[in-house]
């Protein structure tokens, strides 16, 4: 297969989000598009498969011009697209969200479901896939949600496969798999678009790269024609700032303290887990996706009631609260998935960037909102996080996935809590984002506030957590200093259980 894009503009009322952009695109081959949040790269995609409407330019696909209507044209025509925020259907099964639209039929309309199974099991047992079929989408973790995806591309056989941040909620062992299952593809003679924040997974899968700035294409090529430094300096326009040492932190008194805490029953409780976070310090959890991170963390935030066990924040025993009262105590949180839980699409960016200060002088004149206060605020924020939307009255679904990302860290790291849960906090944000959102963090860390750190990115851990832990099968499995931590170690202590530290994790 081979697609040919040429001067492809995408509007958006007087925004052009896609300025006369020419990609190609051949079988057996993987090519990565890149840049900031909002540049552009993830709606040139969409253009291409009928998701959203080109103003100008044209398709060829194999050299016959094409312009797909809707996405099901797309399909039928061999591309598949997995996007950046999820398609699942989560009252469903995984088996049924795969075959949706896709059903095998039988001659009364019924569906084959025996069917459909052992061909979905032929399928994943092909690419080493591991994933309970009869599961619910609603209780599977955002990288078990993300495998679902692509087994959907899989079951169609999609001959061009699009990739939107495929990797960013993924933990290293999880990136591995799906590489492995991407390469096969390449083998197979398919083509592939990674569209990515992470140049290391660029040097290592693409064998192209486009780099693509406020909408317009700055750099397209074969990957050996560039470098990692390049690449970086094309998508933010120069050379990065180097973040400062990091320094020590000085730990003061425990702000969260989790003792025997148990979530759920029967083989499937996680816990009983202990540990606390000091101020001035950052608590960094590592673990395979799926291993009980998400519901410690909803436990902790007041998003699920804790079977047994005691959460305190600043001593106060918050076990029983809602996340508002858990709010109201000193708790910030950094949710992991920004879509359902970080943000109200339909608001506006200053509703949602006011969430949580309605009760401050100024904000509110008696029962009533101060509009002009939220916006004043919300606008600060845009300025400082860099965030790229239309202004404090645009509607937060209009902005990219990254960009809400942003939103959500600022508004939380805004209040400035002594407690800060950070789950995934830079998950589909750009380099320079990246680099400044660690910043911040660090800050806020050596003013004395305790942060908890939740996240499928390794190197995430590594770089800002003063201490360690790692959760295996519901439980801690190990803990460590910084000073003692290497991928290694930690690695280990991801795929068994090591040391029984849920006691000793709490140890200071």
């Amino acid at each position: 297969m081979q697609v040919d894009m040429r001067d492809i503009v995408v509007r958006f009322g007087p925004l052009t989000a896609v300025d006369h952009v020419s990609l190609s695109f051949a079988s057996g081959s993987v090519h990565a598009i890149v840049g900031e949040n909002g540049a552009g790269k993830s709606t040139v995609m969409n253009a291409l498969f009928g998701l959203v409407p080109m103003q100008e330019g044209s398709v060829t696909l194999d050299g016959k011009a094409v312009r797909w209507k809707s996405p099901q044209h797309a399909i039928r025509a061999g591309l598949g697209m997995v996007h950046q925020h999820f398609m699942l259907q989560e009252d469903m099964t995984v088996l049924e969200n795969v075959v949706l639209c896709n059903e095998p039929a039988g001659p009364a309309g019924f569906v084959r479901f025996g069917e459909a199974r052992r061909a979905l099991a032929e399928v994943a047992a092909d690419y080493g896939i591991e994933i309970d079929l009869d599961a619910r989408v609603a209780t599977l973790s955002l990288g078990q949600r993300q495998i679902v995806e692509i087994l959907k591309l899989l079951y169609l056989q999609a001959d061009m496969l699009i990739l939107d941040e495929p990797t960013a909620v993924l933990t290293p062992a999880e990136t591995d798999r799906l590489f492995a299952v991407l390469r096969s593809f390449r083998e197979a003679g398919k083509a592939i678009v990674l569209i990515t924040h992470k140049l290391d997974e660029v040097m290592a899968m693409a064998d192209a790269v486009s780099v693509m700035r406020a909408g317009k294409l700055v750099f397209s090529g074969p990957i050996g024609s560039t470098s990692k430094e390049q690449i970086a300096r094309d998508i933010v326009g120069g050379a990065l700032h180097d973040n400062p040492a990091r320094a020590d932190g000085a730990p003061g008194r425990a702000v969260l303290s989790v003792r025997d805490l148990v979530i759920g029953r029967g083989a499937r409780a996680v816990g009983p887990i202990s540990l606390d976070v000091r101020e001035g310090e950052i608590l960094g959890i590592a673990g395979v996706s799926g291993n009980g991170q998400a519901e410690l963390v909803h436990a902790l935030t007041g998003l699920r009631k804790p079977d047994a066990g005691a959460v305190r924040i600043m001593d106060r025993d918050v076990a029983g609260l809602d996340v508002a009262a858990r709010r109201a105590a000193g708790m910030a949180y950094i949710p992991e998935d920004r879509q359902r839980v970080g943000l109200a699409l339909p608001g506006r960016v200053s509703e949602n960037a006011s969430i949580g200060r309605m009760d401050e002088d100024g904000f509110r004149r008696g029962p009533f909102a101060v509009t002009e206060a939220m916006n004043r605020f919300a606008a600060d924020l845009i300025a400082r996080y860099r965030i790229k939307v239309a202004g404090p009255r645009a509607r937060a679904g209009t902005m990219s996935g990254g960009n809400k990302q942003k939103l959500v860290v600022a508004r939380e790291l805004s209040r400035g809590t002594p407690l800060i849960i950070a789950e995934n906090p830079t998950w589909g944000v750009d380099i320079g984002a990246i680099d400044f959102i660690h910043g911040e963090l660090l800050k806020m860390r050596d003013a004395g506030h305790a942060i908890l750190l939740i996240s499928s990115e390794l190197d995430e851990i590594m770089a800002l957590s003063d201490r360690i832990v790692v959760m295996y099968g519901g439980r801690v499995s190990g803990q460590m200093d910084r000073a003692d931590a290497d991928r290694e170690r930690i690695g280990a202590f991801m795929l068994s259980h090591g040391e029984d530290a849920s006691a000793g994790a709490a140890a200071a």
